[in-house]
């Protein structure tokens, strides 16, 4: 059958040569063999996970924050003396002020009082920006690559397994919310530790210390509440930036599930494109005896029962090529596309 539906294809180019359509500019038989083999090498393929495509880029972005960390911390303990606000260790206070500065909390209980100082700080502010804007290029990456996978391997098991069968266990699979349920109880964990640090070591009310958790792990910061001790601001330095990247980190598992519904669905609806009714191929031959329906004529019929092509697009080309128009069309109505009985296939790895 595939091979009356190759046929096809030089008929195709012979046609979009003397109409000067785009195609003509490739040989048809050479686009067939570099399409077969490149659905083999496709087939045969092992596809690398997600993690390890996004991995190096992570490497990337901690050898970025740690420059950033580094740079920004001497910069601040030089100009130190230029700001203002509540001060106790030179070092504790400038990397305590890389921290919310780089994550974006600002509590403002440390601000330049200079115009070097306000530069400098300016500077940083849009080296912290900078790194956020790589942080989410590599969430979109993650979340692209990993989508790309599904579909990839779907596609690989569905050549295995054939279409209807691969349907059947794309149907069983079940989202995963195990991930965003362990990145909330552990926002949960670390927004108790910090309400109880606040209290102990900043020695604030319980109402003061969840006002200033809410207010740095979502990273709005108003300063009228922040670590003011040596020890708290130790603290504050490694739990202000994991709290924030709690948050994001919550924020992209959420976005994980609703792209693994979607990329379900888009699964779905490719592998079923290539399923054809069985009940659309045997009214077809049932009712025309004398005449043996091939690939070429379902993928007719089914351009035409989308409405790519009309029935005077078909036998204005048929009456060219001098050849009886009469085919599927005729005997197939074209409410039977609507159904969704899922046997007979047409392998796609040589379309």
């Amino acid at each position: 059958m595939l091979g009356h539906f190759n046929s096809i294809i030089p008929l195709a180019y012979n046609a979009a040569k003397r109409t000067k359509l785009p195609m003509a500019a490739n040989d048809p038989k050479e686009t067939t063999i570099q399409s077969s083999n490149a659905t083999s090498v496709a087939a045969n393929r092992v596809f690398p996970s997600t993690i390890r495509t996004v991995l190096p880029d992570l490497k990337k972005l901690g050898m970025y924050y740690a420059f950033y960390t580094v740079v920004a911390t001497l910069s601040l303990s030089v100009l130190m003396n230029h700001m203002r606000g509540h001060k106790t260790n030179n070092f504790i206070d400038s990397l305590y002020m890389c921290v919310v500065t780089m994550t974006s909390v600002g509590y403002g209980d440390l601000f330049p009082g200079s115009v070097v100082s306000q530069l400098v700080c300016s500077v940083l502010i849009a080296g912290g920006m900078l790194l956020f804007g790589i942080v989410v290029k590599i969430a979109a990456k993650y979340l692209v690559f990993k989508q790309q996978a599904v579909l990839l391997n779907s596609l690989h098991v569905a050549r295995k397994i054939g279409p209807t069968d691969a349907l059947n266990e794309i149907e069983t699979l079940s989202i995963d919310y195990n991930k965003c349920i362990v990145s909330l109880f552990v926002m949960g964990v670390h927004f108790v530790v910090g309400i109880y640090v606040l209290c102990t070591v900043e020695e604030m009310e319980f109402d003061n210390a969840f006002y200033c958790a809410s207010s740095t792990m979502t990273t709005v910061g108003f300063g009228d509440v922040s670590f003011m001790s040596e020890s708290g601001r130790m603290f504050g330095m490694i739990w202000i930036f994991t709290g924030t990247s709690c948050v994001g980190q919550l924020f992209l598992y959420i976005a994980e599930v609703y792209t693994d519904i979607e990329a379900k669905k888009f699964v779905k609806w490719v592998i079923s494109n290539n399923v054809i009714d069985r009940n659309e191929i045997k009214a077809a031959d049932d009712l025309e005896k004398d005449k043996v329906h091939r690939a070429a004529d379902f993928i007719l019929y089914k351009l035409k029962d989308m409405g790519k092509i009309t029935q005077e697009d078909i036998s204005s080309a048929m009456k060219d090529l001098g050849v009886d128009d009469r085919s599927v069309f005729d005997v197939i109505p074209s409410q039977s596309s609507e159904k969704k009985t899922t046997t007979v296939i047409l392998p796609s790895k040589n379309l």
